[in-house]
């Protein structure tokens, strides 16, 4: 992504962030699938195998590839091995609001990776390249059983300011 003719890159030692390019995309790709099965940990949505169906695999590429030619898509290569990934896009409930709104979603580390601040970098990277949209507030959404991404958001200043309730139909899914 470029931004003012500077491509934004953050570095610390082995660890590097940066905007995803289509040549991150093999990559992407199984570590995104990786992270749709931590979230069935919380939110469960369904088998593996329903899951993986031609139609959610083809979606799930075609998202990728949006989110990058966009330039929302940001990874973390430790030592040129990709280590996370995270998105972030305009909030679009209120389309017209006079308030930027923006949402970073997605935070994701390989579980190899985690407790090394790649998810703290990631964040901070997409705080800076919402910063350079001009955006007023950014927000982003955690499983209320996620302890420790709910401790790490608070430790970068983030508060609480709704809850989002569910009701289950069928407890036995």
């Amino acid at each position: 992504m470029k931004s003012g003719g500077l491509h934004l890159v953050t570095t610390s030692d082995s660890l590097t962030i940066s905007v995803a390019s289509f040549a991150d995309l093999p990559a992407i790709v199984p570590a995104w699938w990786r992270l749709l099965a931590d979230q069935q940990n919380l939110d469960y949505r369904g088998s593996p195998t329903e899951l993986r169906m031609t139609t959610n695999t083809d979606r799930v590429e075609r998202f990728l590839e949006s989110k990058i030619r966009q330039g929302r898509l940001i990874i973390a290569r430790f030592e040129s091995e990709l280590a996370g990934i995270c998105t972030f896009s305009p909030d679009g409930f209120i389309l017209d609001a006079p308030a930027k709104v923006w949402e970073i979603a997605d935070v994701w580390v390989e579980p190899h990776f985690r407790r090394r601040g790649i998810a703290t970098a990631l964040v901070k990277h997409c705080e800076r390249e919402c910063s350079m949209r001009g955006v007023d507030e950014v927000r982003l959404s955690v499983y209320a059983t996620n302890d420790s991404a709910l401790a790490l958001y608070q430790s970068l200043g983030y508060d609480v300011s709704s809850y989002t309730l569910s009701k289950r139909f069928n407890p036995t899914g």
